[in-house]
């Protein structure tokens, strides 16, 4: 009787990412995801924010982790208004290029989501560059919809004074870190 070799296929499935809140210790790792969505920031300059952020009550961040690596990363404030009941904002939402389509900013938008429900919010706003259509298309994937257009207007206030440091638990924190690359 001829043998018959029988090979099993052992197939590799992408493990969902997981999902936390940020801790401080995640700054550095942070800072080498931020490229992916266009900004160079220091690990210091990270460092500093992500610890003012973490410190806000009207804020929250996300990281999303695969295979022990950071690969995502979504940041959101809670904007109250007098004329409306306010929302909460996606500030920032990035995947790294290499996990992309892998269900990494799906995991985040669905986190800042619950978030935005817990803090008594009926809808969640982001904003996207004109530029990225891929991102559009990711967006209006997951049933968002474009809401108006609109224009940017800034500022820059380099001749005022900044405020005093602020302390977040027993730390005193620094005056809030700007770059050149904000100016």
């Amino acid at each position: 009787m001829p043998s018959t070799i029988c090979a099993v296929a052992h197939v590799h499935r992408s493990k969902q990412p997981t999902v936390r809140v940020a801790v401080t210790e995640d700054a550095h790792r942070i800072s080498d995801l931020l490229p992916h969505l266009g900004y160079q920031v220091s690990a210091d300059e990270a460092s500093l924010r992500l610890a003012y952020v973490l410190g806000s009550p009207n804020h929250a961040v996300f990281v999303a982790e695969a295979h022990r690596e950071l690969v995502g990363l979504c940041l959101l404030a809670g904007v109250r208004h007098i004329a409306s009941a306010g929302y909460a904002e996606v500030m920032e939402l990035v995947v790294h290029s290499g996990h992309q389509g892998q269900g990494v900013g799906r995991s985040l938008l669905q986190q800042a989501e619950a978030w935005a429900v817990s803090q008594g919010y009926g809808r969640v706003r982001l904003r996207s560059g004109v530029q990225r259509e891929e991102a559009h298309q990711f967006y209006e994937r997951l049933g968002y919809s474009r809401s108006r257009a609109s224009y940017a207007f800034e500022r820059t206030l380099a001749a005022i004074q900044p405020p005093e440091p602020t302390w977040v638990g027993a730390h005193r924190l620094p005056p809030w870190p700007t770059s050149a690359s904000e100016s």
